[in-house]
């Protein structure tokens, strides 16, 4: 189960719109800019990198550059989109503490997704040094250390997810396919369970829980788990997964 969140709030959205540089002999509405790249990041990339050249021309600045960036990102441009990221995020300084952490988040989860674990670790160290309370962090660079196959020290990382907010159905999910990986398998039940206890129908938990029953021998319920996770988010991640094990059990019992 990879991990991929992006995430573009308020604050951020409004803070870096203004580090431009506005240029003399034209207006430009350079909050506005921003908020139309990036929104076009999400349904248009190709459009939203096209504009951002052109904004950045009229003195966009650093956010005409973080939107190319995000665009490149939704083009799965993975490696240039974490490069420009990274510049972006040195280039900001320690100024703007809000700001910096948001891009280094970014950069970190562009790298991750780039295939780079060890890039985004550094990245994802440094910011939880900035912010160590934030409990999603922790769950980013513990998704990153299980890609480099250090699930001890990812379950220490989900632990202190956990301990921030105890109600994190995502830490509670990596970890139980922590857990797991570390063939401790009745803990990594009793992870899932909290997580539907939480919500009865996440679908990463019923894929969780499905994975679980197929090692444990019980067949028919893991095969009824990724049923409903494919009825409950036919277009899902998980639904993919659950697809996949289906195909592979059914030829291993052919």
């Amino acid at each position: 189960m990879r991990r991929k969140r992006l995430n573009f709030t308020g604050a951020l959205l409004a803070g870096i719109a203004f580090l431009v540089t506005i240029p003399a002999a034209a207006e430009v509405d350079h909050q506005k800019e921003y908020q139309a790249c990036m929104a076009l990041t999400r349904e248009r990339p190709e459009e939203a990198y096209s504009s951002g050249i052109a904004w950045y021309k009229k003195g966009g600045g650093i956010p005409a550059r973080h939107c190319l960036a995000v665009a490149l990102l939704q083009l799965h441009q993975y490696d240039e989109a974490a490069s420009r990221l990274e510049r972006l995020a040195t280039d900001l300084g320690t100024a703007r503490t809000a700001l910096l952490g948001s891009i280094l988040m970014q950069a970190g989860q562009a790298w991750y997704l780039a295939g780079r674990a060890d890039k985004a670790f550094k990245l994802q160290s440094e910011l939880l040094d900035l912010a160590p309370g934030d409990p999603e962090l922790w769950v980013d660079r513990a998704v990153t250390l299980m890609e480099l196959e250090k699930h001890d020290a990812a379950l220490a990382d989900l632990d202190e997810a956990i301990r921030r907010d105890p109600d994190l159905a995502e830490a509670h999910i990596y970890r139980a396919v922590t857990l797991r990986q570390l063939d401790r398998l009745e803990d990594a039940a009793r992870e899932v369970e909290i997580v539907l206890e939480l919500a009865p129908f996440n679908p990463d938990a019923l894929l969780e829980r499905g994975i679980l029953r197929q090692y444990q021998g019980d067949l028919d319920g893991a095969r009824d788990d990724w049923l409903q996770v494919i009825r409950l988010a036919p277009d899902s991640g998980a639904a993919a997964a659950a697809r996949g094990r289906i195909e592979e059990m059914d030829v291993v019992v052919r």
